[in-house]
């Protein structure tokens, strides 16, 4: 009789609890649906949690979203190929060698340049882009370390060593030398003339200013920002530090 009627209790009990727990799981269930259709995150979505019909619409989901970050051509590790029609993944490589391009154009940077994907007179471009921009560093005459003189001409080798001569004296007039302040001037942009560069990171992706202000310079635009030096006159805007002595422009985000 005891045993009966701890039984009953403990199913009782249980009875009463039950609601509670079923209705936050279906409250879990939703939300894991919600994400699961929005085909952007596929390691957070638990499949196993989903019916036939659900995991249908959800392995369209993560397709349409797969092709749209494939489709950009930026981003190839993030593209998984094995949710692509033959056709798309035709369009995709084109996407990729169109962004490819564009950054081996700049000449700037051989690391990032994928020169398989590009065609006989594109690769001819690309070469004289990274030409032209070796000889513009070179003619700074202050990357010395990043200057190849093996392809410069007889001539640009002569004027990228009066450059280098010119550096070394102007940097010896800088060495203890207090910057002369600037005067502030604002434009309607909302850009700040009248600063200069105090200190800037080896990978070039914190620049401090005279003013202690501190920017994170976008990981792309920071092969410019590294090559900045002490008391270069700056621009700086809500989004972007201008060098206004190399006429060059970096995107930026002010974090102090």
């Amino acid at each position: 009789m005891r045993q009966t009627i701890i039984l009953i209790l403990v199913t009782t009990l249980a009875a009463v609890a039950s609601p509670p727990l079923v209705a936050q799981s279906d409250f879990e269930r939703a939300q894991n649906l919600t994400t699961c259709l929005s085909g952007r995150y596929p390691a957070l979505c638990k499949k196993h949690w989903l019916s036939a019909d659900e995991s249908k619409k959800v392995e369209s989901a993560e397709r349409r979203e797969n092709l749209k970050t494939c489709l950009m051509g930026r981003y190839p590790a993030l593209c998984n190929r094995t949710k692509l029609s033959t056709d798309e993944a035709q369009q995709v490589l084109a996407a990729e060698k169109r962004e490819n391009l564009k950054t081996c154009l700049t000449g700037r940077y051989k690391a990032l340049c994928k020169k398989n994907l590009l065609s006989e007179p594109e690769l001819k471009q690309v070469l004289a882009a990274e030409q032209s921009e070796n000889l513009r560093t070179c003619l700074t005459g202050r990357y010395i370390s990043l200057c190849d003189k093996s392809v410069l001409t007889k001539d640009q080798l002569s004027q990228t060593q009066a450059a280098e001569s010119r550096a070394a004296e102007s940097r010896k007039q800088y060495v203890g030398k207090t910057p002369v302040p600037r005067g502030r001037g604002y434009s309607s942009s909302g850009c700040e003339s009248g600063h200069w560069v105090d200190t800037v990171s080896n990978d070039g992706q914190i620049v401090k200013l005279e003013d202690g202000s501190i920017w994170e310079v976008d990981a792309v635009d920071a092969i410019d920002s590294a090559l900045w030096l002490p008391t270069t006159d700056i621009v700086a805007c809500d989004d972007k530090l201008i060098n206004t002595e190399d006429n060059e422009t970096v995107s930026a985000t002010r974090i102090r």
